[in-house]
C-alpha cells in the first residue's frame, strides 16, 4: 500500500516533468518561436498548457501537505483534478513526441528525378545542377549524361535511398540529356549568358496536404512551366510547398506532382514556415537541398545563384524576421557588396516585407515592420532590383524606395480574397486568383507577367533598370 501511495504521489511530478520537457523540445525546433510569435491560437494553447502544468504541480504539493494531517477530508477534493491532469500531462507529451518525431521515411515512388540548383557554379559562369532521386529501399544507381558532343558516367559507391549526382562544368546555352540506370531519358537546357534573355518562373504556397489547397491548379501551373514552347530556364518555388513539413506523405505527394516539371527545368526550392514546421527542417533539407550538394554559403537555407550578370539571392525568411539571423545578414551584405552595381540583384524569400492584407489570428498580415526594419535597409543600400516572396496567398506588386516587391503566393493554397489594409506601396493586387509570376530579363529590362493556371495574362509590368 505504501508503494502504491508513493507512486500515486510521484506520478503528477513525472507528468509535469514530461510536459515541461516536451514544451522545451518544441521551442528548440526550427521555426517554433516564429509560430509562437505570429499565431495567437498557438500562443494561447501554449499558455494554457503552462497553466495546467503549474496547476498540477501546485495541487500535487498541496495534496501531499494536507495528507500529513490524518483525517483531513480536504485531501479527497484534490484526488479527481490531480488524477485528471496527471493522465492528460502523461499522454499529451508522449503522443506529441511520437507524432512529431517519427523517423524520416523516403518516398515509396517518385516517378522522375529532381533537377536542383546548386549554389556552386561552373567555370563558364552558370550554376551547377544536382540530379536527385529517392528510393524506398537502398539501391546503387548509375547516371549517364552529356550534351551531344561528350558524355560521362557517374556511379554511386554504396547502396542508398537518397541518390544525388552533381553535374559540373556545365556550358551556357547548351542542351543536356541525362538518364538514371535504364530509366527515362530527360533533357534540360542551360541559359545563355551572352546578353540574351533569361526566363524564369516564380510561385509560392502550394500547400500540398492542406484540405483547402487546389493542387489540381498547381499541376496546371507546373504543366505550363514545363511546356517546352514556353522556354523557361529556371523555376523558383518560394516556400510552403507542403502544409506540414513533418509529414512524409505530404512531401511524397508534392514530389510526385513536381517532378514531371523539375526533371526538365532546374529548380530552387526555398524554405517556407510550413515546410520546416516542427521536425520539418530535416525533411526539407533531405528533399530540397541534400547534404551532397555542398553549399557555398555554408547553409542549406540561403544561397546565391549567378547567371552571367543576373544574381539570385535566396534567403531564409519564414514566419517573420526570426529566421533572418545575424549570420545570414552578414552573408547577405557580403554578397550584395560583391555584385557589380549595374548587374541584376534579385532576392527570393518566403516571408514578405511589403504587402496588403488583414489581421488573422492576432497577426497583421501586411506591411511587416520586422522584416522591413531588419532586411529592407540592405536592399535599398545595395540597389536590389526585385524581391519575390509568398507567405500571403495573393498576387501583388509593390514598389518602395526603388525596390520592386512581388508577391506570388498563389501556387495552390487557399487565396486571401479580400484585404482590410491596402499598402500605400501597392501598385496592383489580386487576392482571388491562383497563378504564378513569369519574368523575362532582357539586358536592362524586366518583363514581369502575372499569369493564371491556364497561362492567361492577368497583369504585366515593365521594369527598367
Amino acid at each position: 500500500m505504501n508503494i502504491l501511495r508513493i507512486i500515486y504521489r510521484m506520478l503528477p511530478f513525472l507528468a509535469v516533468a514530461l510536459t515541461i520537457g516536451f514544451l522545451g523540445w518544441l521551442l528548440s525546433l526550427h521555426g517554433t518561436m516564429g509560430l509562437l510569435h505570429v499565431n495567437a491560437s498557438f500562443r494561447l494553447g501554449f499558455i494554457i498548457i503552462l497553466i495546467a502544468v503549474i496547476l498540477l504541480a501546485g495541487l500535487a504539493v498541496w495534496q501531499i501537505l494536507l495528507a500529513r494531517k490524518p483525517g483531513n477530508r480536504l485531501v479527497n477534493w484534490f484526488i479527481g483534478p490531480v488524477v485528471l491532469l496527471t493522465v492528460i500531462e502523461l499522454i499529451f507529451p508522449v503522443a506529441g513526441i511520437l507524432y512529431l518525431s517519427t523517423p524520416l521515411s523516403p518516398p515509396t515512388e517518385v516517378p522522375h528525378p529532381l533537377l536542383l540548383l546548386s549554389d556552386r557554379e561552373s567555370e563558364a559562369g552558370i550554376p551547377d545542377v544536382a540530379v536527385a532521386n529517392y528510393t524506398a529501399t537502398p539501391t546503387r544507381e548509375i547516371l549517364t549524361w552529356g550534351n551531344g558532343e561528350s558524355d560521362a558516367t557517374l556511379t554511386e559507391n554504396t547502396a542508398t535511398k537518397q541518390h544525388v549526382f552533381i553535374l559540373t562544368g556545365l556550358l551556357p546555352d547548351t542542351e543536356y540529356w541525362y538518364r538514371i540506370d535504364d530509366g527515362i531519358l530527360h533533357h534540360f537546357a542551360t541559359p545563355s549568358i551572352a546578353g540574351d534573355t533569361l526566363h524564369f518562373a516564380v510561385a509560392s504556397d502550394a500547400h500540398f496536404g492542406a484540405d483547402t489547397a487546389r493542387n489540381d491548379l498547381t499541376v496546371n501551373i507546373l504543366e505550363n512551366i514545363s511546356n517546352p514552347k514556353n522556354e523557361y530556364d529556371y523555376f523558383f518555388s518560394v516556400g510552403d510547398l507542403v502544409e506540414y513539413g513533418f509529414s512524409d506523405t505530404q512531401w511524397e505527394t508534392a514530389l510526385k506532382s513536381l517532378t514531371p516539371t523539375i526533371s526538365e527545368i532546374p529548380v530552387a526550392l526555398i524554405a517556407g514556415n510550413h515546410d520546416t514546421l516542427f521536425t520539418g527542417l530535416a525533411r526539407y533539407e533531405y528533399f530540397c537541398y541534400p547534404s551532397a550538394i555542398v553549399s557555398a554559403s555554408g547553409s542549406p537555407l540561403w544561397h546565391r545563384y549567378d547567371v552571367g550578370n543576373v544574381h539570385f539571392l535566396c534567403l531564409d525568411v519564414e514566419w517573420s524576421a526570426e529566421s533572418f539571423t545575424a549570420e545570414q545578414a552578414v552573408w547577405l551584405e557580403a554578397q550584395l557588396k560583391s555584385i557589380p552595381e549595374d548587374d541584376w540583384k534579385i532576392v527570393m524569400q518566403h516571408g514578405y516585407c511589403y504587402a496588403s492584407g488583414s489581421i488573422i489570428n492576432g497577426w497583421k498580415w501586411y506591411d511587416n515592420p520586422e522584416t522591413i526594419d531588419d532586411i529592407t535597409p540592405l536592399f535599398e543600400e545595395y540597389g536590389v532590383d526585385m524581391v519575390f516572396s509568398g507567405h500571403v496567398h495573393q498576387m501583388e506588386l509593390l514598389q518602395h524606395s526603388g525596390v520592386t516587391y512581388i508577391i506570388a503566393g498563389t501556387f495552390g493554397g487557399s487565396p486571401e480574397r479580400e484585404y482590410t489594409y491596402k499598402s500605400p506601396d501597392s501598385l496592383w493586387y489580386a487576392g482571388d486568383q491562383y497563378g504564378f509570376v513569369d519574368v523575362t530579363l532582357d539586358n536592362n529590362t524586366a518583363e514581369i507577367v502575372f499569369r493564371d493556371p491556364a497561362y492567361q495574362v492577368l497583369k504585366s509590368f515593365t521594369l527598367n533598370k
